[in-house]
């Protein structure tokens, strides 16, 4: 999934329903990308990139995260191919802001279903969500598929949304070549590193995506880098993304200009109700936005560059912005002050963050209007969590920003600031952005990694997701407290999810059993918000969230249902 639903009501709205997608999150620092040619980025700096998990995103970056997740214990109950085992606790915050007794604790146990069978495509009509492939008004799922020989993921898999949820047998499935790129293509990005958005306006979510252009002799002795990575287009249609035989190379300022191989930015900047991209330049120390509608040909409507607004012009490791409001003067909860855009849309806000060493680093906010994207910005704490949201339901959009459990762990890092560590700041929506500092932070014991927004039950106020280092999620209810510039926490529930002692018949540590926060979608439109949590086997999920293969989509509380998609694997075999 990508950033969030559109501006136009789309076909089969439930009234007075909210629509969420997957928001684009930033967890984690990573590493250095795995080998791979030499792009001109990274021959520009031999230092980490930091990227995002999407909400997407959904789907990985093709680089290592550091996010470790700890022991959950599982109660073992058979059912067909696979169990699962769920634990849910109310809590209660105590004078300080950390988790109280257990109140109204509950317990539940259901099936994993492993589909085999799919079911047929519904063929939309058209909607505006960034992430809805197939035009019927609903957000789909969008998740990597490893390859069953291993390594990086080789597919991505839309399981489509409907009026009843997620049904893991309607899904698509798609190769990397599927996505009609260039036969010469030196691959940068992985299969997963792709973003959907209606970029020429149709009604159907197309998928872009980075690719690897060859450069010739010459350019390799001036750039001292031996690839040029430039965005594609694969445009979508009706009953969603197919294999396409020609994408379409995204028009940038010219024919030397390249990007970051991570995958492209989704937002509205402009509130027009056209979708854009943001992109990270090759030198890292600027980027683009490309403002929609964009033509066949991959041409933007408008093209904006940007030089970093990091201090010192520093280096860009990832671009978060605000999820898309789902129609003209809708931000989700009836209007957002003084962020009209150019047609009475929510202009999406963009977070820049600083390249880092596999350590918290800041970021810089850049307000969104009518005429796009400010060249200014707020400074914003240094953590590489970042969600938005409107965390204290006064109907304008507010930005959390905390700890995703990351370090370096070189000399100097144990003189870290005190508001670091196991802390969250909410920076709420006016004056309190431009304050010199971070809002008071909250306690959050045991945070470490993506933080979303959830509206669990419809009430207009998100809640606060946060993903925990022993696995699950903990919601945060928020509120404003004495402090003008910070919320206080009201109510906090942990949610969590585990695979069994053995799965297919291989045992499972202990320690490498507990499911971790994906993201959050509204998938039926009941204006209620559904929390995603993901398992996968081995260290490659427990410590960077790589290779996920089980998939619960709760309520907050129960399961609305949970699946396996080891057999996606085979759809295009």
């Amino acid at each position: 999934m990508t950033p969030a639903p559109p501006p136009t009501a789309p076909p089969g709205r439930v009234p007075g329903s909210r629509r969420r997608s997957l928001p684009r999150t930033s967890t984690g620092s990573t590493t250095a990308a795995p080998a791979a040619p030499v792009t001109a980025s990274a021959a520009s700096s031999a230092t980490s990139v930091a990227t995002s998990v999407a909400t997407s995103p959904a789907g990985s970056r093709a680089t290592s995260r550091t996010t470790s997740a700890a022991t959950s214990m599982a109660t073992y109950v058979a059912a067909g191919t696979a169990c699962l085992a769920l634990l849910l606790t109310g809590c209660g915050p105590d004078d300080n802001g950390s988790p109280g007794e257990r109140d109204g604790a509950s317990s539940a146990t259901g099936s994993v279903i492993t589909p085999t069978a799919t079911a047929s495509v519904p063929r939309g009509k058209g909607s505006r969500l960034p992430d809805d492939v197939n035009g019927d008004g609903y957000p789909d799922l969008r998740i990597p598929v490893p390859s069953r020989k291993g390594g990086l993921p080789s597919r991505i898999a839309f399981v489509h949304g409907s009026s009843h949820g997620l049904n893991p047998a309607t899904r698509t499935v798609l190769r990397h070549r599927d996505l009609g790129l260039p036969s010469e293509d030196v691959t940068v990005a992985g299969a997963t590193e792709v973003a959907t958005a209606d970029l020429d306006g149709d009604g159907y979510a197309d998928v872009t995506t980075t690719a690897g252009a060859a450069l010739d002799e010459s350019e390799t002795e001036r750039t001292q880098a031996t690839v040029r990575t430039v965005p594609y287009i694969s445009w979508g249609g009706p009953g969603g993304p197919g294999r396409t035989r020609s994408a379409a190379r995204v028009q940038l300022t010219g024919p030397d200009d390249g990007v970051d191989a991570q995958r492209p930015t989704v937002g509205d900047f402009n509130g027009d109700g056209h979708h854009d991209l943001a992109l990270i330049r090759e030198d890292r120390r600027s980027l683009l936005v490309l403002y929609g509608p964009f033509n066949r040909a991959g041409k933007a409507a408008r093209t904006v560059p940007y030089t970093s607004p990091l201090d010192g012009h520093g280096e860009i490791g990832d671009l978060i912005a605000d999820t898309i409001a789902d129609t003209a003067g809708d931000d989700d909860h009836g209007g957002d002050e003084g962020a009209d855009g150019a047609d009475g849309h929510r202009a999406t806000d963009l977070v820049v963050h600083t390249v880092n060493d596999n350590d918290q680093s800041g970021s810089v906010l850049l307000p969104a209007g009518p005429h796009g994207l400010s060249h200014e910005g707020h400074p914003l704490r240094e953590g590489n969590s970042i969600a938005f949201g409107d965390f204290d339901g006064d109907g304008r959009r507010d930005v959390a920003v905390g700890d995703s459990g990351t370090r370096n762990d070189e000399p100097g890092g144990e003189t870290e600031r005190a508001d670091i560590g196991k802390t969250v700041s909410v920076y709420l929506k006016g004056a309190a952005r431009t304050a010199g500092s971070a809002p008071r932070p909250l306690k959050v014991p045991g945070m470490s990694g993506t933080l979303a927004a959830a509206d669990t039950n419809g009430d207009g106020t998100d809640e606060l997701a946060v993903s925990l280092g022993r696995g699950g999620v903990e919601l945060l209810t928020l509120r404003r407290g004495s402090h003008a510039t910070a919320p206080r926490v009201a109510d906090r529930r942990l949610l969590t999810r585990a695979a069994p002692a053995s799965v297919d018949g291989k045992a499972v540590r202990k320690g490498e059993r507990a499911a971790r926060l994906y993201g959050v979608a509204d998938f039926d439109h009941d204006g209620k918000d559904e929390v995603v949590l993901a398992w996968g086997r081995g260290l490659a999920f427990s410590r960077y969230g790589e290779r996920p293969e089980w998939w619960w989509i709760t309520d907050g509380k129960a399961d609305k249902t949970a699946f396996s998609s080891k057999p996606f694997a085979a759809d295009k075999d």
